[in-house]
């Protein structure tokens, strides 16, 4: 069936939201899949050196020779659709926009229980189905009994109703978008548990379920064994946990209470390495006071907090799907709190690449990320 060949009106005039939550990039490869922003757009930091307890201006913009020099892009060769390369991805991507579904079915063959690098690759094909769907229905024809074809089709109907719902919470929705949003929701449900029924140990179609107990305001019993089932799959996958930790801020059906609880639970019990210590950043971010004004960056425990996902990025693996996204949010952090070399180290590893939160929050992400990269450059006096 052509679920996205024949939109509801509601679905028709929208738009993905411009902001992201931590981990979407605004291209082909959405992970987690759309959703809420994780708060109020950012600004592009006009006065953060004020902010920092300088007089100079540390927000100039650095000059294309001094950016040579550092081994740094100007702003316009910044590519803003995803967090770093990831040429297999992009050429699978750019396979099914052309209707060849075959190279994203073996890419995901060839995964195998790589689940973190699976689930990326099944966010990006879904973002591509949400434009045109006739290859993934000419995929599941083919192939029937293709997992592979069962998560990329339950992904994508998340990501279609989290489109129609413009990503924003209730308050801001019309009652048009509700409705189509849940009504998606309601249609992906089945092609969800298809998902689940041929996917086996593969979580990717947990991780569109949690999205949709997001959506549909599941109660926090159901979201419980929910999560026991996608923990049991991968008990440190990234993309489960930051679509989970969306759950149970106070914004959807938790609290900061909760949502710590989540945060620290995962960070203690994961190895080094895992990134799940960027959790609690997320959390404190979700849950802090306006836009974290002077010194809420550079309190004990958002100090401690940074380092520790600063240890854990070290011990990565360097081909972790998403480590280049746990380096955006380590740079941004230590920007904020005035650690201008250490954020440096951050910006020329990921540099060239700006699909990332926070970035994605700002409605030109490639010149917030120049904002903040040349606060460091110039702060650091290079």
């Amino acid at each position: 069936m052509h679920l996205f060949s024949r939109r509801s009106k509601a679905g028709s005039k929208q738009t993905p939201a411009s902001g992201s939550p931590p981990g979407r990039a605004s291209g082909p490869a959405p992970s987690p899949p759309p959703g809420p922003a994780l708060g109020p757009a950012l600004g592009l930091a006009p006065r953060l050196g004020m902010s920092l307890g300088l007089t100079r201006r540390v927000d100039r913009p650095v000059d294309a020779e001094r950016l040579a020099a550092l081994g740094l892009l100007p702003r316009e060769r910044q590519d803003i659709r995803r967090p770093s390369a990831d040429p297999g991805l992009d050429r699978v991507v750019a396979a099914a926009r052309t209707g060849d579904w075959l190279p994203g079915a073996e890419y995901l063959i060839r995964a195998g229980g790589d689940w973190q690098r699976r689930t990326a690759v099944i966010g990006g094909l879904a973002s591509a189905a949400r434009a045109d769907d006739v290859w993934l229905q000419h995929w599941r024809a083919a192939r029937p009994g293709d997992p592979g074809a069962a998560a990329v089709q339950a992904q994508a109907m998340i990501d279609l109703a989290w489109q129609v719902r413009a990503g924003g919470r209730s308050a801001r929705t019309s009652q048009e978008q509700s409705e189509g949003f849940i009504r998606i929701l309601s249609r992906a449900g089945r092609e969800i548990s298809h998902a689940k029924e041929l996917g086996g140990g593969d979580p990717s179609p947990y991780v569109a379920d949690i999205w949709r107990g997001i959506g549909m305001g599941r109660p926090h019993q159901e979201m419980h064994r929910l999560w026991d089932e996608t923990a049991s799959r991968d008990p440190y996958h990234l993309v489960a946990h930051r679509s989970a930790l969306q759950y149970w801020c106070a914004k959807w059906q938790g609290s900061r209470e909760l949502a710590f609880a989540f945060a620290d639970r995962a960070a203690d019990s994961a190895p080094p390495g895992r990134l799940l210590s960027s959790l609690w950043l997320i959390a404190w971010w979700e849950h802090r006071a306006g836009q974290g004004g002077r010194g809420e960056f550079r309190r004990e425990e958002v100090w401690a907090a940074v380092d520790r996902l600063d240890d854990d990025a070290s011990a990565a693996d360097p081909g972790h799907p998403h480590l280049a996204e746990a380096r955006h949010l380590l740079a941004y952090f230590l920007v904020q709190q005035g650690r201008a070399d250490l954020a440096l180290e951050q910006f020329r590893l990921v540099d060239g690449h700006v699909g990332a939160f926070p970035w994605t929050q700002a409605e030109d992400p490639a010149e917030l990320y120049r904002t903040f990269r040349d606060i460091a450059v110039n702060l650091a006096g290079h």
